[in-house]
């Protein structure tokens, strides 16, 4: 049994309890006299007595149900065995049977009570009704005191679980509309993102894939290796080009997910190549790499190698003649990859809108990596990223 329901039970016993002990002393106020207060001493007793019970309502809800009728019903038979005014007393003051009533419905509404026994249970409260308005000797008193203290209390509680029933009803209704709208606005999304994915596809792949065979076509005519080399560096970036497209329009038809597939070459040529192109385009880079690149998705490897590409190029743009160094640490189950280039002069072309970074940020976190980026201090930058050494993904 939870804290909270063993804390709500000794509430509700020693309000029940306390209802009697009032009831008791409004009573013997009531009567004035020294007649009849056995019956009144009784009548408390029975109350108390099967207050109890309801420590026990939610381990036996039929039985602490019954109990609690019953003995109603035996506080009623004691009352009318009372004199008149005693019975009348102990009728209007007594606030415990409403009480307990209202606990018996929350019983067979909300606990795990036989439908039988539910039955039986309302029919031992419409006859504790009966007997509570006196039928044999009627007067305006019982009837108004008898309903209120016998019908009026368990028909409210009754309403009450019904109101709860609804409430929570409609809660389900408005979470599974609120699902299936997601859904709806998911599936058109995908639907967006496919349309997309054919549309960059016909749209810039077969143009990249012409500029590739032209530049190939060039390095074989080349009449000179200066020219062979340049056409050839164009056709392995074009290569390139179309190896992330063709993994961008995956993502897209994918939904967002990336796919996990063998990394064709590690990630540390890729980055040893990165590193030289930097440095014979003037710029100073040291590459430290700790630990086995073996064994890490495709994805990864090549979100580690935009990450590294996109810190170079903001050293190149911001931080001009800057020293740069990129530590790359391999782990079982993560990457960590640190750029930090020292302070140096911005180029013409520094401005920019942060949109590089920003879609770098995006790459990593999605799949499950972090990237913090920010000075260091000295005048200098820093990037970090961690990121899962394997990413899970669709087909």
């Amino acid at each position: 049994m939870k804290r909270r329901d063993v804390l709500v039970d000794g509430v509700l016993l020693t309000a029940l309890v306390a209802a009697a002990a009032l009831g008791g002393v409004l009573a013997v106020l009531s009567i004035g006299s020294t007649t009849g207060l056995a019956y009144v001493w009784v009548f408390v007793a029975l109350q108390v007595c099967t207050s109890v019970v309801v420590l026990v309502r939610r381990l036996r809800p039929t039985a602490a149900a019954l109990a609690i009728v019953l003995s109603a019903i035996a506080q009623t038979a004691v009352a009318f065995a009372a004199p008149l005014p005693v019975a009348e007393a102990l009728l209007s003051v007594s606030p415990w049977i409403p009480i307990a009533l209202s606990v018996v419905v929350e019983n067979i509404t909300e606990r795990d009570v036989p439908p039988a026994w539910t039955a039986a249970i309302w029919s031992l409260i419409a006859l504790l009704t009966v007997l509570s308005v006196r039928p044999w000797a009627p007067t305006t008193s019982f009837v108004v005191n008898g309903l209120l203290h016998s019908a009026v209390a368990p028909l409210f509680a009754l309403y009450l679980a019904a109101r709860r029933r609804k409430m929570a009803l409609l809660g389900e209704r408005a979470e599974r509309a609120e699902r299936e709208q997601w859904f709806r606005a998911e599936q058109a999304r995908a639907e967006e993102r496919a349309r997309l994915a054919a549309e960059l596809h016909d749209l810039v792949a077969h143009r990249v894939t012409l500029m590739t065979l032209q530049a190939g076509a060039l390095s074989v005519r080349a009449p000179d290796d200066e020219t062979r080399d340049a056409a050839e560096e164009l056709r392995a970036h074009g290569a390139l080009a179309l190896d992330e497209l063709r993994e961008l329009v995956g993502v897209l038809r994918r939904g967002g997910r990336p796919a996990e597939a063998p990394l064709d070459e590690g990630p540390e040529p890729q980055l040893a190549e990165l590193v030289d192109e930097a440095g014979r385009a003037g710029q100073r880079v040291e590459l430290v790499l700790a630990g086995e690149p073996s064994g890490l998705s495709r994805v990864t490897g090549r979100t580690a190698y935009r990450v590294v590409r996109e810190a170079l190029t903001n050293a190149r743009k911001h931080a001009g003649g800057a020293a740069v160094r990129v530590d790359a640490q391999y782990f079982p189950e993560q990457v960590r990859i640190i750029v930090h280039n020292g302070a140096g002069r911005a180029s013409q072309s520094a401005r920019g809108n942060g949109a590089g970074l920003a879609g770098l940020r995006e790459r990593v976190e999605s799949i499950g990596g972090t990237l913090r980026v920010g000075p260091d201090g000295a005048g200098g930058f820093r990037l970090e990223t961690v990121m899962p050494a394997k990413v899970r993904g669709g087909p």
